[in-house]
């Protein structure tokens, strides 16, 4: 059984050049191989999906809250490309060496941009039920989006400023005690056995409750980043590229697993049949051997 945490070895903030506060956690072996976990949409640095296998592979896992969540300032306008260079600086400071980094739901385009823009520094990606890019795909922005959110993308196309009101005003509820209503239905009967146990939904409670520290404003930042052109294509991805899924997802899981595996020239897909989003934490070992 897995050994999820939202108790880091170590939970750690630093001040970037331009001032903004960036919140990071590390776990597992402190002095081990680094990989780096980047969290969905909306989460935060504070999860590691199994203690007991981090630290068995002998993994310095660490995860890094993205503007907006958690303790890591908001930052104007970001975009999906251009958050990579607060992880060039945390990497620095960390004097990290070359890394593998796994993006987990919205955090998959995140860890594409990473590969893209620092090649000699991301040595391998993986991605678990991860996001992908909306225009390539016929159907994604219907499999993925709701009504209200479709009208908001389209929107944003045509009119940023109000656009971005438009995201506002539907990411609002996840501020104060908002978060709760993520855990007040039913997840799917996949995701609800995983979450069947304790310390499994603690952990993702607490996540989700760090993810909301400062209101929406994360939450509506990722939404706003992802539905915009991410400025590169994946199969400009030179790494290695392991993608895993769960079949019992929601739609556009498969189909980004899908049109990732046909576009990225080295790919990996392995799929989980009856598993859903939450798959993660029954297969985290594999995920790490996989990447180290």
């Amino acid at each position: 059984m897995a050994s999820p945490t939202a108790t880091p070895k170590a939970d750690r903030t630093i001040r970037l050049r331009d001032g903004r506060q960036l919140a990071f956690a590390e776990w597992g072996d402190l002095a081990g191989r680094p990989v780096v976990l980047l969290h969905g949409t909306p989460a935060s640095r504070l999860i590691c999906l199994d203690e007991d296998a981090t630290g068995a592979a002998g993994v310095r896992l660490l995860t890094v809250d993205r503007p907006g969540y958690g303790l890591s300032d908001p930052q104007a306008d970001r975009t999906v490309v251009g958050w990579v260079d607060d992880f060039v600086e945390l990497a620095e400071r960390l004097d990290l060496p070359p890394c593998p980094v796994i993006g987990w739901s919205g955090g998959g385009p995140y860890a594409l941009a990473l590969g893209f823009r620092l090649p000699d520094r991301i040595t391998g990606i993986g991605l678990a039920a991860a996001a992908g890019p909306i225009d390539p795909v016929p159907g994604m922005l219907e499999a993925s989006l709701s009504e209200g959110a479709r009208a908001a993308f389209r929107l944003l196309r045509r009119d940023y400023a109000a656009g971005v009101a438009a995201m506002e005003e539907r990411g609002a509820w996840f501020s104060g005690d908002g978060w709760e209503r993520l855990f007040a239905e039913s997840w799917g009967d996949a995701d609800d056995r995983v979450l069947a146990d304790p310390a499994t939904l603690e952990a993702i409670r607490t996540l989700t409750r760090e993810a909301a520290r400062q209101g929406p404003a994360g939450y509506v930042a990722d939404h706003i980043a992802e539905a915009l052109p991410w400025s590169f294509s994946v199969s400009e991805i030179t790494q290695p590229v392991h993608i895993w899924y769960g079949e019992s997802d929601e739609p556009w899981a498969p189909m980004t697993a899908d049109y990732l595996a046909a576009n990225i020239p080295d790919v990996t897909l392995v799929t989980y049949p009856g598993e859903a989003h939450l798959f993660p934490f029954d297969h985290w070992a594999e995920m790490l051997a996989a990447m180290v």
